[in-house]
């Protein structure tokens, strides 16, 4: 979104054009039967997810202040009761935005200006809410290093509010983008998030309210479900429910929101969670591989992780739901099941009372702090692992308060408080991860085993069989056939992309049944996974009933990509599944419409590239490279398809440069590609240099090893091949021809110190 061109900043009238008035019972109407939920409420984060922007509802300080901002000077100010964000935009011209709406309030408070397609977007800007001493009561630039060709620069999709966050910050949110006008028409019942949100329309509630003896379950088709009741110790430690466990759609309540995911549709009440939307798995981009925070994943993703979950813990055990705060304070909350006798001790944590390191979420709650004020604590209750550091590289709680040590030594302070630890040592779905995620020769039957045992939570099993992806074997078909069986969607998602690079029959044959799956997330990737099936070389296999099975699962995956058709990726995606079908006009178009909606995405430009390659059209691929590098100068991607195709014509040394622009992205793909350029231009020591900065990104990788080796050997460095030769060995520990080099190098390393 070009700033520049937008006309006038102004609120367009925001209460007829973008909402809807009240369909659903608001909280006054509530507070008439549940006046202390309704008090509750008026407190929580949920109360305050968005308002309209007026003095009362900010609480950043419009009162001239100044910021530094792209080498200018942002004002906030009032002019009368509207509040004002003076700024330069994409040109660097200074411009009058009127605030249209708040978002969120603690500890930061965002601000949003409409735009006259119906749009709303972020401003750059925060107000830190925290008190003063804390470091709060400021204007801060949210993103000071995102640039315009950036996702989440303030003039692109990822700061706008339709997409990315009206469904968890209002009620009932209806998207409604209009493609043909690249316009919106959002609705929503209430302008934050209420009573509806969580508990569904209430107009059948408020009839049993008044008496209507034909209404059943209270008016409630759907009942959230009441909280589990506590738990107790045991003699033998372990922890039992004090009474019956009671059945509770709590956690996928809340999930909606409190989980990363992606949504496919708009929401159909508060228990859709596995029907309009997509959970993410356990993916590297989002969490180490021991299921620890990375990335924001809101929660759900951390939670279904724990013991507690398994044992059938809810938010509410801890939480009050009405108002989001926790119902006891500190150790308490954790002690209401967990004993203080036994575990609010010194002899259980290992520190002095009252000291960091002595509550309960120091240790099993480790906070990671987002969007730089905004600390989000781990909720997978795990015991800290320092013994899997040194394995896995992923964090642990004891390191990340004492920096300056070792996993060694936290390791050995917690083998002298819990001598007979039944952790420490114990075999985690970390190490499998690691492999897979390595390309170690182990990973397949580590992953089959960890996807196979029922006592690790369903995430945890369905992102095992995610990672069988590059696994693609025997123990992957086992492990993939056994979850499509099972109706646990989690296994179910992560058995579609485990078996991504099996051939198209054995696929289909694997995921099938999946095509006709209750929950359209399943059934449409699903059918996007077994497409090819559709081509003229396979159709033939299928029944008429699986053919049909099957256009319908991909009518409804082109329906969820045209749900999100005001992203680049949406149309990508189309365009994939129509070169995936032979339909390359179709994709052509496809990918042309990606770069016209987001002209910033860039693997639109990469796949239409690529489509223009296979069809032998060398120039037009080029030309659309060029294209996306007028848009984005630093895109890796598209630095390595350019000297890409500048090999394939022959041009190697004009593609060096374009490779090395695309090593520096630190992608270790990129890197070993380009020094076996270098090597092949003869430009050896350069080669050795960038082959190291591979190994140094991914050391288990064999063919950087081999390349390695290979490179040394041939420079008469024995000592250093044979190193790398025994890290080959160590990788590929079964093969007779990695063995008899390392055996040869040992031998030419002993001649030539001779």
């Amino acid at each position: 979104m070009d700033l520049s061109k937008l006309g006038k900043w102004r609120i367009v009238g925001i209460a007829l054009v973008l909402f809807t008035t009240l369909v659903f019972a608001d909280p006054k109407q509530c507070a008439n039967c549940h006046q202390q939920q309704v008090m509750d409420w008026q407190q929580s984060d949920h109360a305050n997810a968005m308002a309209l922007a007026i003095k009362e509802t900010a609480l950043g300080a419009f009162d001239n202040r100044t910021l530094a901002f792209q080498n200018q000077q942002a004002i906030f100010k009032q002019r009368n009761a509207q509040l004002i964000i003076s700024m330069p935009d994409l040109q660097g011209r200074m411009r009058d935005i009127e605030v249209t709406h708040t978002f969120g309030h603690f500890p930061l408070q965002q601000y949003m200006f409409a735009s006259d397609n119906g749009q709303l977007q972020f401003f750059p800007f925060a107000w830190d809410s925290r008190p003063k001493a804390q470091g709060g009561q400021r204007w801060f630039v949210l993103h000071p290093e995102q640039q315009p060709h950036d996702e989440f620069h303030y003039s692109q999709k990822g700061q706008n509010w339709n997409h990315m966050c009206a469904d968890c910050h209002s009620s009932d949110f209806e998207k409604r983008y209009l493609a043909k006008q690249q316009q919106f028409d959002s609705r929503y019942s209430a302008i934050n998030v209420g009573c509806a949100s969580c508990h569904g329309d209430s107009q059948a509630h408020l009839a049993w309210a008044k008496g209507d003896k034909t209404i059943n379950d209270k008016g409630y088709e759907h009942t959230i479900g009441v909280k589990t009741p506590l738990f107790e110790r045991q003699t033998d430690g372990s922890m039992k429910a004090a009474s019956p466990l009671r059945p509770s759609s709590q956690v996928a309540v809340c999930a909606t929101c409190h989980a990363r995911r992606s949504q496919v549709a708009d929401r159909q009440g508060p228990h859709s969670f596995m029907d309009s939307f997509q959970p993410a798995l356990l993916e590297p981009e989002l969490y180490h591989v021991d299921g620890q925070i990375w990335d924001e994943n809101y929660v759900w993703g951390s939670f279904v992780q724990s013991k507690m979950h398994q044992a059938g813990v809810t938010c509410a055990n801890c939480h009050n739901p009405h108002s989001g705060k926790l119902t006891l304070p500190g150790n308490q909350t954790c002690t209401q099941c967990h004993t203080a006798e036994v575990f609010d001790t010194a002899k259980h944590h290992g520190h002095k009372h009252d000291t960091e390191g002595s509550q309960c979420v120091d240790c099993h709650m480790p906070a990671t702090t987002f969007m730089q004020v905004d600390a989000r604590r781990d909720h997978s209750f795990r015991v800290p692992r320092p013994d899997l550091t040194a394995k896995t590289q992923a964090p642990n709680a004891c390191n990340g308060c004492h920096q300056d040590k070792t996993p060694q030594w936290a390791t050995s302070h917690i083998k002298r408080w819990h001598p007979n630890s039944n952790y420490l040592g114990t075999p985690h779905f970390s190490e499998a991860f690691y492999a897979a995620d390595n390309d170690l020769p182990s990973a397949s039957a580590m992953l089959t085993k960890i996807a196979q045992d029922k006592s690790y939570p369903n995430i945890v099993r369905a992102s095992a069989l995610a990672r069988m992806a590059d696994q693609p074997d025997r123990n992957a078909v086992v492990a993939i056939v056994r979850a499509v069986r099972d109706d646990d969607p989690l296994k179910r998602q992560g058995a579609i992309a485990g078996a991504r690079n099996f051939a198209i029959a054995k696929r289909h044959r694997m995921l099938q049944p999946l095509l006709t799956d209750p929950r359209l997330p399943i059934r449409a990737e699903a059918g996007r996974a077994l497409a090819e099936m559709l081509t003229a070389r396979f159709a033939a296999q299928l029944s008429d009933k699986q053919r049909l099975e099957l256009e319908d699962a991909l009518k409804d995956y082109r329906q969820m990509q045209h749900y999100q058709a005001e992203r680049g990726y949406s149309h990508t995606n189309l365009g994939n599944l129509a070169r995936s079908l032979g339909e390359h006009q179709q994709a052509e178009q496809h990918y042309l419409d990606a770069i016209a909606v987001e002209p910033i995405f860039i693997p639109a430009y990469v796949n239409l590239a690529d489509l223009y390659r296979a069809l032998s059209q060398e120039q037009k691929a080029r030309t659309t490279i060029e294209q996306g590098l007028s848009v984005n100068k630093n895109a890796p991607a598209l630095h390595y398809a350019l000297a890409m195709s500048l090999v394939r014509s022959g041009q190697k040394q004009q593609a060096l440069s374009h490779l090395a622009r695309a090593a520096q992205s630190n992608n270790s793909d990129y890197v070993y590609t380009y020094a076996l350029l270098l090597q092949d231009r003869g430009q050896h020591q350069e080669a050795l240099v960038q082959l190291n900065n591979a190994f140094a990104l991914t050391p288990a990788n064999p063919d950087i090893s081999y390349s390695l080796m290979q490179l040394h050997a041939q420079q008469k460095q024995y000592r250093q091949a044979y190193r790398y030769a025994q890290q080959l060995q160590q990788l590929l520990p079964d093969n007779p021809q990695i063995a008899a080099m390392v055996e040869k190098l040992a031998m030419m390393q002993q001649l030539q110190n001779q």
